[in-house]
């Protein structure tokens, strides 16, 4: 042991109830022990209050300083009136924050805590060295607060836990994909604090050999995705910039059309039109020329809700409309969208692309709505004209629509010269029932379709096609079959669909799936998964960049927007619609959600935790109560009220549902 100044505290941290245990003794001059990843700090005076260590500092004209070992660091910083989160991995780097610090161990499932050092004033700094962590806080007093190796919280310690069957398994992803790669790939103030396009500047890789670059077009849908569901004020600010990236980037198409870059490179160099060869050479495709552009509509919906921020909003609706513009003009008379590649970059798809039609008529329908939001009367019209034709066009048979009357399923693509593509495409066909497109006949043909096909969908969430070997060399990209496996970006819209037909098994499924693939690799997850499956016969079940974003941004967009249920509704505080396949409870201390809400066979309570009303919207109808019709009884409210209802609470405030049987 040696002695840094006048104090030194070795601390230990076990997991259970004390933050030190051991007999350990905390009054800044006594020592007990040198282990866990908080190893000494200096200058200061520390005693105990409960969990948490109180750190005051001795000399005034020094600052604090803190050692950590075989850890990596997030700081919290506020600046500009936002909130940037500071990650810190590499050897060497350093950054300054003057709200918070994060230290967390290597390892996600380490028996060590982590640490939360709280500043009230003043600012720290952080720099990453071989062994672990150097901290030099520039403040009176912080605090000190233990927390789980992968804290189970937002960053500012509001916290989240699921007590409902395979909730601790659920609940430990969650924290971990959270924290070991959300967080991490955000690096506008780090890695990319001087690249000509900083702001939003989130990596789609933590392995940046594979991939150093923003992907605006795809990627950005779905770490926004992850981010909405997680709630926080920090994560809602990287949204926003994220955002406004993309804005920016059609604003620099150097041809005007406000057209979505694939890519922006650490140079700045923009990718506004890629294209690929089949693995023939017979056949190309455009990667993604509108994938972006329809996006960014739904991502501006959801940021919408999540703060109702109109004037936001109205800043920002003419780059909306630029970007519906750019969709259009790509848009025959019959109002089909000809997008070439949507998601799948390995797959040559040169024509009219059936989720990519289905996007389109979503996307223009919450523009129109937005419109509205902003009393922009003609536009909302225009656009909702536009959805309902795209939305015609989708459900009509072929040749002119996308329908396969013959086998009674959507087709995957039509090419140029009018020919149809067709292997038993995922989305092609949950797309038009999720979104409400889908007559009552496709409806049933789809449901069968998917219910015939599941084990090759589901083999691992989710595969794109139930027919994936029967792509040729003029479909397959010049890349491989690099995308006929399971991603993250067909999951989360399979899924979506499983919510809409209330198969809640088959959603914890697919979470338990996920979360036990990720926990065989410290929780970091590869790009695609094949499962060892057709085309990839290695050994292996994953292949493409490790420490990829994908699935745990849809992992957290899941799991709390589908299966709990809990998003942000535009004319609510909260929407609660579970979809648990047992009893339990659940609570996010987000401010976002700031609930409590438990599931049992007497019936459904919810808790309003904030200290202030809240409005909810709740359906019930997803639990499986044999009832239609529910007893609704708070302390200001006694109904009879639909699996459905709307209700406000006041602070604390809780309210009960019990199934009325007639």
């Amino acid at each position: 042991m040696k002695i840094l100044g006048t104090v030194l505290l070795f601390l230990a941290m076990p997991v259970c109830a004390s933050a030190l245990g051991g007999g350990a003794s905390v009054d800044g001059t006594r020592m007990d022990g040198s282990y866990g990843i908080l190893q000494s700090i200096g200058n200061a005076s520390v005693t105990q209050a409960g969990d948490d260590l109180l750190v005051t500092r001795k000399d005034a004209s020094a600052p604090v300083e803190m050692v950590f070992t075989q850890c990596q660091g997030l700081g919290v910083q506020y600046e500009e009136n936002q909130w940037w989160v500071l990650p810190i991995s590499e050897t060497g780097a350093r950054v300054n924050a003057n709200r918070a610090l994060w230290i967390l161990p290597l390892d996600a499932a380490s028996k060590e805590h982590s640490w939360h050092l709280v500043l009230n004033d003043g600012d720290l700094s952080a720099k990453k060295t071989e062994s672990g962590l150097t901290v030099t806080v520039q403040a009176d007093r912080v605090t000190l607060s233990p927390a789980e190796a992968r804290p189970h919280s937002d960053p500012f310690g509001h916290r989240f836990s699921l007590e409902i069957a395979d909730g601790a398994e659920l609940e430990q992803a969650l924290a971990a994909f959270y924290w070991g790669t959300i967080l991490p790939s955000v690096v506008e103030k780090t890695m990319a604090a001087n690249f000509p396009y900083s702001k939003g500047y989130v990596l789609s890789t933590l392995n940046t050999n594979s991939y150093a670059g923003s992907y605006p077009a795809v990627d950005h849908e779905f770490q926004i995705r992850g981010r909405i569901a997680i709630g926080s004020e920090l994560d809602l600010d990287v949204v926003r910039r994220m955002i406004e990236l993309q804005f920016k980037l059609m604003n620099d198409d150097p041809e005007e059309l406000y057209r979505m870059p694939t890519s922006v490179q650490p140079d700045g160099r923009r990718e506004y039109h890629v294209r690929r060869n089949s693995e023939d050479d017979r056949q190309n495709a455009a990667m993604f020329p509108l994938t972006g552009d329809i996006e960014v509509i739904e991502e501006s919906w959801l940021y919408y809700q999540s703060r109702k921020d109109a004037a936001w909003l109205r800043s920002n609706i003419q780059s909306l409309e630029h970007a519906a513009d750019w969709v259009l003009s790509n848009t025959d008379q019959y109002g089909r969208v000809w997008s070439d590649v949507y998601y799948e970059d390995q797959v040559i798809k040169d024509g009219r692309v059936t989720q990519a039609q289905a996007f389109a008529a979503h996307a223009f329908a919450l523009l129109a709505g937005m419109e509205s939001v902003l009393g922009r009367r003609d536009e909302a019209a225009r656009f909702t004209g536009t959805s309902k034709k795209m939305a015609a066009a989708l459900i009509a048979p072929l040749p002119a629509g996308y329908w396969d009357a013959k086998n009674q399923r959507f087709i995957d693509w039509v090419d140029r010269n009018g020919k149809a593509h067709d292997h038993i495409h995922l989305l092609a066909n949950e797309l038009t029932v999720t979104f409400g497109y889908a007559t009552a006949d496709q409806k049933a043909a789809v449901r069968r379709l998917i219910d015939v096909n599941a084990n090759e969908f589901e083999r691992f969430p989710s595969f794109v096609a139930a027919k994936i070997a029967d792509y040729d060399k003029s479909e397959i990209g010049s890349g491989g079959p690099y995308d006929l496996c399971a991603a993250g970006r067909y999951w989360y819209w399979d899924a979506a669909f499983r919510a809409s037909q209330e198969q809640s098994g088959i959603l914890l499924d697919q979470l338990k799936k996920v979360a036990a693939e990720g926990a065989k690799g410290g929780y970091f997850m590869s790009e695609r998964y094949d499962m060892d499956h057709v085309y990839y016969i290695d050994g292996r079940d994953a292949h493409g960049a490790e420490k990829y974003y994908e699935y745990p941004n849809v992992f957290a967009a899941v799991l709390i927007g589908k299966y709990l249920g809990l998003t942000i509704a535009a004319d609510a505080d909260v929407s609660v619609a579970p979809h648990l396949a047992s009893y339990g409870s659940v609570e996010f201390a987000t401010p976002a959600y700031a609930l409590r809400y438990s599931f049992s066979q007497d019936g459904f309570v919810l808790k309003n935790l904030a200290d202030k009303p809240r409005r909810y919207d709740v359906d019930l109808s997803a639990l499986g109560f044999n009832a239609k019709r529910f007893q609704l009884k708070s302390s200001s409210r006694s109904a009879i009220v639909d699996a459905r209802s709307t209700l406000t609470l006041s602070a604390h405030e809780e309210a009960h549902w019990t199934p009325v049987q007639f």
